[in-house]
């Protein structure tokens, strides 16, 4: 009997919508058959482009001419047999070739099934696997950049340098438990391998620290406009974003809440947000609002503290800038206007409503976000499960310097047993996942038709 996992699986490989091509994925044992079935095609030709028909098995109509494309197990993206179908991209030919390949017994796919089949089949390990998905989630050149270095296994042969020293750290103090009496194996053991087991604390802390500016390119960073009310935030975040995102007005405690709009600056995606007016108020969601607004200028990372320059420092009515970090921004606004104080010294000078000093803010902000979020070629941590994991490896190999730190107390069996635990956890970046469940939800955020 066939299972789920086993069936002939189909799904929408592009966007669906109105298009001049799509592409139909089919992958599975029963991949060439149908293609056979559907159309004129007699004998299948791996990786050679077909042009065919594709004809309604029950009523003999043709349904549209596509160019086919078959990918013979296991040269193929699942490991599987697949074919490519390159249809029309109209809702009328997507639906009756669903309907056809339904007919035959095949299944939709879920979300991620087919990267999940060329998991499966060893075509991929799962950090390529999470880098396969980034790509196609892209948005900025440096999204592109690290996703890419990810997918082509630049992160999983680090992790392999770390799991091939963890095994000769481990090999040997496995060697002192069996063969303690053996002249080539007896000694300070705990001398011979801290230096290695030293080295690789070094590297996963390193890891550790890079990984901040990593998972902020994939996430994207955030910029906060911070200040009191009317001081010209909202109508500064439309002219950073080139249109009228947020309501502007002259009544104070217009903006209640948190509002973002999502930039590239720089090759680098960053969510620039707009908040409530610091200020005492009575109003209860006014108040949730500026509650928000400190939240959000405690994790931003970077401010831009919005001053209006046409009033006095001591009467915004709340100090600002004590939110202020090495690396902020402060701007005086409403240079336009008059009675705006004289050379400010202490930050930059605009004018949101009519764009004076807008172009120096810019590269301001620009500037910054590439001093944090510099791509390097160093393969790095993206995501919060790389993070996870590592750190607790982490954990395992410094209790076992801590136990290996005094001769006398030190027991091979329970250093073994943390290296043992550690490189279970390294093996589970890789995807030596023996729970579905954990699999099932890391695939479930793939697209359908990958």
């Amino acid at each position: 009997m066939i299972t789920e996992q086993e069936k002939t699986i189909f799904a929408l490989a592009s966007a669906r919508g109105r298009s001049g091509i799509s592409i139909i994925r089919v992958s599975g044992s029963r991949a060439f058959d149908v293609l056979i079935k559907l159309s004129n095609i007699k004998q299948i030709s791996p990786r050679k482009a077909v042009l065919t028909n594709i004809v309604s098995r029950e009523t003999k109509e043709k349904i549209d001419e596509v160019i086919s494309i078959a990918f013979k197990a296991p040269n193929s993206f699942t490991g599987e047999n697949v074919i490519e179908l390159h249809c029309h991209g109209s809702v009328a030919v997507l639906d009756a070739l669903f309907e056809e390949l339904l007919s035959f017994g095949l299944r939709a796919a879920e979300p991620g099934e087919f990267t999940r089949r060329a998991f499966n089949n060893n075509r991929l390990d799962l950090m390529q696997a999470e880098g396969l998905a980034d790509l196609i989630d892209a948005r900025t050149r440096s999204q592109r950049q690290q996703a890419l270095q990810q997918m082509g296994g630049n992160l999983s042969q680090q992790v392999s340098v770390w799991r091939k020293l963890l095994l000769s750290v481990q090999a040997r103090v496995e060697a002192e438990i069996d063969f303690p009496d053996e002249e080539d194996v007896s000694g300070n053991f705990t001398q011979q391998v801290l230096p290695d087991l030293k080295s690789l604390i070094e590297k996963l802390q390193q890891q550790l620290q890079s990984s901040v500016s990593k998972q902020k390119v994939r996430d994207g960073l955030v910029v906060a406009l911070i200040g009191g009310v009317n001081s010209g935030k909202s109508t500064l975040l439309n002219t950073l974003a080139g249109e009228d995102r947020v309501i502007v007005s002259d009544q104070p405690g217009t903006t209640r809440d948190v509002v973002e709009v999502q930039l590239q600056i720089g090759g680098y995606m960053v969510s620039v947000a707009d908040t409530a007016g610091l200020r005492e108020t009575k109003n209860a969601i006014e108040k949730e609002g500026i509650r928000r607004t400190r939240q959000l200028a405690e994790k931003a990372d970077i401010k831009i503290f919005l001053i209006d320059g046409t009033q006095r420092y001591d009467a915004l009515g709340l100090d600002v800038l004590k939110y202020k970090n090495a690396g902020d921004l402060v701007v005086y606004n409403k240079a336009d206007l008059s009675g705006f104080i004289e050379n400010p010294t202490d930050g930059l000078i605009i004018s949101a409503k009519t764009g004076e000093g807008i172009p120096e803010l810019f590269a301001a902000i620009k500037s910054k976000v590439i001093d944090i979020l510099s791509v390097s070629e160093t393969p790095g941590l993206t995501r919060a499960r790389h993070v996870q994991t590592v750190t607790s490896a982490l954990i395992s190999l410094t209790t076992v310097k801590e136990q290996m730190s005094t001769k006398e107390t030190c027991q091979p069996e329970l250093v073994a047993e943390g290296l043992r635990e550690a490189g279970r956890h390294l093996g589970l970046l890789l995807g030596d996942v023996h729970s579905e469940q954990v699999l099932d939800e890391i695939f479930s955020g793939f697209c359908i038709g990958k």
